[in-house]
């Protein structure tokens, strides 16, 4: 499993999505690492087993859409996988 950050535009994003990804493993509401540019200071984490089952939990939150950026976490880096 990989772990994924999702980034927000909006704290109202953030908080919306938070309700949606609630039950994903590894779950928490995270400070947004410094080496993403996001709008909000909030971030979610959670695991996934491909990029794939990671944008699709990400898009179950309809609150996001247009206002969110999914990054897998690789290391210390952040590789964008989608903008959601």
């Amino acid at each position: 499993m990989d772990t994924y950050v999702m980034a927000f535009e909006s704290t109202h994003a953030a908080m919306a999505s938070q309700r949606a990804l609630a039950d994903m493993p590894g779950f928490a509401l995270i400070p947004t690492p410094a080496r993403i540019s996001a709008g909000c200071g909030m971030s979610l984490m959670f695991a996934a087993a491909s990029d794939g089952a990671a944008i699709e939990a990400a898009r179950s939150s309809r609150d996001a859409c247009g206002l969110a950026a999914l990054y897998r976490r690789d290391g210390e880096a952040f590789c964008e996988v989608a903008r959601l």
